[in-house]
């Protein structure tokens, strides 16, 4: 594994090198994929990455730990709404707990795929990525009475407990920040082992912050290590990187996925029960039709052979040519019905006849209106004959229905 520091977002990389225990500057991915692209094969180009501090939100939270679990991740983005310029749906939160005590912090995706990005340019692969305060020691007095303190041209740090971090944008309101601050831990810069030449300029720094923190009557106690990197950076809490196999979906999206899964599973189910319901139907029709068929023609038995359309057409053929002889009959008797005194009432079609019931004035009338249709060439009866209330006479004639070729015949003949 590669250990990378990035100390400002366009500052020169540093590389920690384990042989020789110290940082060694690059100026870019690039550079870097150069120097150490077949560095220890066996690593398969791994970096561990060390952002900038001042790219991390701070929440440091009263809610206890059932309560932040209560809230989840979406709920634990929105305690960042006031602080950040960011849509809280893209941050990342990681939580590190110490005493009761629980501490969050945020980090935009964007910074998080732009990293990423850049790395797998040079050749390289993310597996960590940490804010950068934790290569400081953690002080050993954990009261706020002690501090350790970054500096160099690129970044200023600040680490104040095991859990607890920050990049320093102006020192002097750090130190009005911890009232009971009594000590500061100094760490050299890292910049002043590999450019020795440098280094009067840095004494020159160094006495600066060294009376910054006289004036504050604190206590200073310079440390002879640089920043070291951690051990196991991957497991941290605030490993702000996760592989793509085990990224998660946004809750939204898991959301959206799921009612449109359930939509669709829905639909299918409807499909399905609507193709069930269309079959028992098509059954229950073709079954009621063979009966049907054996009611109407029981000599005739269906064949399985053949299917029902071709054995009933030529019988519903025929039907049509009967109801064809009908309409005829009528259109003849109908005129006739206007022309005299009568009122029809009823008609009732027969297979082979015509029934219908006339309203007359006598008798008389209906004996006379049954002749007419004789005359005419229509086999014509008058079946029976009733008195109504109003004194009137109901009848009924049947006629008989021709033939088709007969009707057109009795019709040329009248």
């Amino acid at each position: 594994m590669i250990h990378v520091w990035l100390r400002a977002q366009h500052s020169p990389l540093a590389v920690w090198h384990e042989d020789l225990q110290h940082w060694q500057s690059v100026e870019g991915w690039q550079q870097l994929q150069e120097r150490y692209g077949n560095y220890k094969a066996n690593g398969k180009n791994a970096v561990c990455l060390y952002f900038p501090s001042s790219h991390v939100l701070q929440v440091d939270t009263e809610l206890n730990t059932a309560q932040l679990k209560q809230l989840g991740n979406s709920g634990k983005q929105y305690l960042f709404e006031e602080m950040s310029l960011t849509p809280v749906e893209q941050l990342a939160v990681r939580q590190i707990s110490h005493a009761e005590r629980h501490q969050l912090y945020a980090l935009a995706q964007s910074d998080i795929d732009s990293w990423q990005q850049s790395a797998q340019l040079a050749g390289m692969s993310l597996i960590a990525l940490l804010p950068d305060f934790l290569l400081l020691p953690a002080p050993t007095e954990q009261a706020g009475q002690q501090i350790t303190l970054y500096q160099d041209e690129q970044t200023t740090l600040l680490r104040q407990s095991a859990w607890q971090g920050m990049a320093v944008s102006y020192l002097p309101l750090i130190f009005e920040r911890f009232p009971h601050l009594s000590e500061v831990s100094l760490l050299p810069p890292i910049t002043a082992i590999e450019q020795p030449d440098e280094l009067d300029a840095r004494s020159d720094w160094f006495a600066c912050t060294a009376a910054l923190i006289a004036d504050h009557q604190l206590l200073l106690t310079p440390l002879s290590d640089p920043p070291v990197p951690l051990e196991n950076p991957e497991r941290h809490a605030l490993n702000f990187f996760v592989k793509s196999a085990d990224s998660q979906l946004s809750p939204y999206l898991r959301v959206a996925m799921m009612v449109a899964l359930a939509a669709l599973v829905l639909q299918i189910a409807t499909d399905g029960v609507q193709w069930y319901q269309y079959q028992q139907a098509a059954t229950a029709t073709k079954a009621e039709i063979a009966n049907q068929y054996n009611s109407w023609f029981a000599n005739e038995p269906l064949s399985s052979r053949n299917k029902l359309q071709i054995q009933l057409q030529p019988k519903l053929r025929h039907d049509s040519q009967a109801q064809a002889s009908h309409m005829a009959t009528l259109a003849r008797i109908s005129p006739l019905i206007k022309q005299s005194s009568l009122h029809a009432q009823a008609l009732v079609m027969q297979p082979s006849a015509l029934s219908f019931t006339l309203i007359a004035p006598d008798r008389g009338s209906l004996d006379q209106f049954t002749s007419t249709l004789v005359a005419q060439g229509i086999d014509a009866k008058l079946a029976q004959v009733n008195s109504t209330e109003q004194g009137q006479f109901s009848g009924q004639i049947t006629v008989a229905v021709a033939e088709s070729a007969d009707l057109q015949a009795a019709t040329a003949t009248s």
